[in-house]
């Protein structure tokens, strides 16, 4: 294994188990940062108007189809868990599974660069950016990853976004439809749930 990848791992893991403010930082976010991703993009769909929804579900393609591309590459690569090669013990229960790239980070790396990279989303892309950002540096701290897994998910995300963005004009029309059929549904809502 590359010698910055474990010297990194080393660096960031320090003080882990020792540390209980940041360790129960580094699982809130190890462990739940999907889920914030899935809150914050529920929010950001709640208050978008209804011409700017498309965006928000062309992220989430663009972060499934990094999860899709995670499996490919994780037949293809194999790295273990830092705590399957003795170098800690964990702060989160993990099965033995590849390493390689982080689906965690791939996913929230993926809505967050594709929001990034559309008008009107740069401000709600950051933000998940620096929830991803935290949940790829609590993975590592937390001993469930290297720092390479992260970088493996970077390239990953930054793929899926060039590629979701190139060929956007193919699930318009699945989105269009989506969108409408939230509209739809939302109009027979009472008054008082409907923005």
């Amino acid at each position: 294994m590359e010698q910055w990848n474990l010297e990194l791992f080393t660096l960031i893991h320090l003080g882990a188990g020792q540390q209980p403010l940041i360790d129960g930082l580094a699982i809130f976010f190890a462990e739940g940062g999907p889920y914030l991703l899935m809150f914050a993009l529920v929010v950001f769909w709640v208050l978008a108007r209804d011409e700017r929804r498309a965006a928000l579900l062309e992220a989430t393609e663009a972060g499934l189809l990094g999860l899709l591309l995670n499996q490919i590459v994780g037949l293809l690569i194999y790295f273990p868990r830092p705590y399957m090669v003795g170098l800690c013990t964990p702060l989160i229960t993990h099965g033995p599974e590849n390493s390689f790239p982080s689906d965690h980070a791939t996913l929230m790396l993926s809505v967050a660069f594709f929001l990034l990279l559309c008008r009107g989303w740069r401000l709600p892309g950051l933000m998940l950016m620096g929830m991803a950002l935290l949940t790829a540096w609590g993975r590592v701290y937390a001993g469930i990853h290297f720092p390479m897994d992260m970088a493996g998910s970077l390239l990953v995300a930054l793929m899926v976004s060039g590629i979701m963005l190139w060929q956007r004009r193919l699930l318009a029309p699945l989105n269009g439809w989506l969108v409408d059929l939230y509209q739809q549904l939302s109009r027979r809502l009472p008054a008082s749930f409907r923005r």
